[in-house]
């Protein structure tokens, strides 16, 4: 047996005994940036940074320490672990490893457990426009770039423009949310100029790129007077999902505003109202034991709970598990 050939079927019994980490799974001197896992089905934990890609059920996760090679894609195909996940969920997912045009990901979803949640994403590190465009390390990873970012290339049909820091030109992408849909909408002109531009890094037709995760990634140069950026949204999340019998929905809210949160089941009937009253600006609690607006148990299954904030909106899907 060629040398090669064993390391690849001992990578192969490793990664089915142990849990592999992002870096793991990333990490290769192949000059075409190909994982030591691929064609593997392997077992991987992480902690999710982002959900929603593309509007779909894929997601990104990270090792808890961050930084270059410690990001990973996970294409559910499956189309039944994305929506069961939120950011900060601590997962354990096992699948295959594939190179997808040269993008490394996790697909084919086996299984996935939910270790715990509410844990702390990592933070984005600071790449520049060249070592964005050029650098393996970063694909799957959770970036920024900052300083006089001037805009060399305004979107085109596919939602992508450039900026150049002056030490390079990269790629921006639009893969969690389109600039025309917010509210205001994102404005990108050429010799516009930028001052952070944060979010997780694909690679697709040759190109890495930033793909900013919400609006406030996307901040206007200092001093500007550029108001084309909308001021932070609302975040929402619960935890533990799926739980059993309560679960504590946190969310945080920009602004001083009239807020509700309703909770929904699947066919979009509304069966409980948490909050209804004018909260400040700041981070919000509320606990939901599971009950209807009578205060009488509700049934396993998936839930949605809605929250309405001022000019702000966000759903997102819970599981009870009894």
């Amino acid at each position: 047996m060629k040398r090669t050939t064993l390391f690849v079927a001992l990578l192969a019994i490793v990664g089915s005994m142990f849990a592999l980490t992002c870096y793991d799974v990333q990490y290769t001197e192949d000059a075409n940036g190909t994982s030591p896992y691929f064609g593997q089905t392997v077992t991987v934990q992480g902690i999710v940074v982002a959900t929603e890609w593309r509007g779909y059920v894929d997601f990104y996760i990270a090792d808890p320490e961050g930084g270059p090679w410690h990001g990973l894609f996970i294409y559910d195909d499956t189309e039944e672990y994305g929506d069961m996940v939120s950011v900060g969920d601590m997962i354990e997912i096992t699948g295959l490893i594939d190179e997808y045009y040269n993008m490394t990901e996790l697909k084919e979803i086996d299984d996935m457990e939910i270790l715990s949640s509410g844990n702390a994403v990592p933070e984005a590190y600071r790449v520049t426009c060249s070592d964005l465009a050029s650098n393996e390390a970063n694909e799957g990873c959770h970036v920024y770039i900052t300083g006089e970012l001037t805009v060399t290339q305004a979107q085109n049909n596919y939602g992508e423009w450039y900026v150049s820091d002056g030490d390079g030109e990269c790629q921006i992408d639009d893969g969690f949310f389109y600039l025309d849909s917010v509210d205001p909408p994102i404005e990108i002109e050429v010799d516009q100029v930028w001052g952070t531009i944060r979010g997780m890094v694909d690679y697709s037709y040759d190109l890495y790129a930033i793909n900013p995760i919400t609006p406030s990634d996307i901040s206007p140069n200092e001093g500007s007077d550029d108001e084309t950026v909308p001021e932070m949204g609302i975040t929402l999340g619960n935890y533990p999902n799926p739980f059993n019998p309560q679960t504590t929905i946190e969310f945080s809210i920009p602004e001083a505003a009239n807020t509700t949160l309703d909770i929904y089941n699947v066919r979009g009937q509304k069966i409980n109202t948490l909050i209804n009253d004018r909260l400040d600006a700041d981070t919000h609690q509320v606990v939901w034991n599971g009950t209807d607006a009578s205060g009488k148990n509700v049934t396993s299954g998936i839930y949605f709970y809605k929250l309405n904030s001022g000019r702000y909106t966000s759903t997102k899907k819970m599981i009870l598990l009894k």
